[in-house]
């Protein structure tokens, strides 16, 4: 059977990938994330993520996905990750400006856990 060891697992810390084009997005949530003792780990678009993901041998206990990136997509991102773990080893939650239902639905579709709109 497949064995996937989290960062909190190895390291006694839950550890949370912020996945976004943005980098002033990265500051607020590190801050936000920071007080309560989570770790953060960044990635400025989808295909780094994926490439930090699959080298570094361990997966972080979750994913915030910015849905608007260039290269890949959030929702593709999350369709590429559910192609490898299911979501009770690597919860996703999309985050994004756009809140209209056909966007969430999609997001959901992809995947996701939850989808969360900006501004926080």
């Amino acid at each position: 059977s497949l064995q996937v060891l989290c960062h909190k697992e190895l390291y006694g810390q839950v550890e949370i990938l912020s996945v976004d084009d943005t980098p002033m997005n990265h500051l607020v949530i590190e801050r936000i994330l920071k007080r309560t003792g989570y770790k953060m780990t960044s990635c400025l678009n989808g295909v780094l993520a994926l490439k930090l993901i699959e080298e570094r041998g361990y997966l972080p206990d979750m994913v915030l996905l910015d849905v608007m990136m260039p290269y890949m997509s959030g929702h593709e991102v999350c369709q590429k990750l559910r192609e490898l773990y299911p979501t009770s080893i690597l919860p996703v939650i999309m985050i994004s400006a756009k809140g209209n239902q056909e966007n969430i639905l999609e997001g959901f579709s992809a995947g996701c856990l939850d989808y969360v709109t900006k501004p926080f």
